[in-house]
């Protein structure tokens, strides 16, 4: 793979310690990332868009509801399983919980479009053009996603971020619409944070 590849890998690795890890403003340093990650997968890559079907539309918004159930089922069992993870993960959802306006301008409008392109329109893609199962595309860039999580110290969130990373992933597979997998998440992300929080 090409080294610009590696190069994004490691300075997303680098800005989300920032955001996970640092003292800074969570939501300034995280919508400093993804405008970033933006600038340079639009720099680097070629984006797949295609036009929307009320079909593609429909299995976009079920994907993000499908999302929303897996994390309140996880959550739910996890509140057995894991009483006291799951109350880590309670104690992350607050700090990474939208507060002011600005907060939901930026996840709708920056973060969530700009972990599409980035993970799907460009990592997914460049390990598509050296791996030909499809399967193991998916859940390597599932894999990588996980990874750059890893500063959120919670086992609990890294499988969520991997289960977010075989959906989404396996809805671009399919499709080939960056759109249909930001809308997914957007949905997905409507629920959990702003009209059912789990947490």
């Amino acid at each position: 793979m090409q080294k610009k590849f590696f190069l994004l890998l490691i300075f997303v690795h680098i800005l989300l310690a920032f955001c996970f890890l640092s003292d800074l403003s969570f939501w300034v340093m995280f919508t400093i990332t993804f405008t970033l990650l933006s600038i340079a997968v639009i720099r680097y890559g070629q984006m797949d868009s295609k036009s929307f079907s009320l079909l593609n539309i429909t299995i976009a918004v079920l994907s993000g509801l499908l999302m929303y159930g897996l994390f309140w089922i996880g959550k739910t069992g996890s509140a057995m399983l894991f009483p006291t993870q799951l109350t880590d993960v309670a104690a992350l959802y607050t700090k990474v919980q939208p507060q002011l306006a600005w907060h939901y301008f930026a996840l709708f409008l920056i973060v969530i479009p700009g972990e599409e392109l980035f993970w799907r329109g460009y990592i997914q893609k460049k390990i598509e053009s050296e791996v030909e199962n499809k399967l193991l595309v998916i859940v390597i860039s599932s894999l990588l996603y996980m990874s750059a999580n890893i500063y959120t110290l919670n086992p609990l969130f890294l499988l969520a971020t991997f289960a977010g990373g075989m959906v989404w992933g396996a809805l671009y597979m399919w499709n080939r619409n960056i759109l249909l997998t930001i809308l997914s998440h957007l949905v997905f992300n409507l629920f959990l944070l702003v009209l059912y929080p789990i947490f």
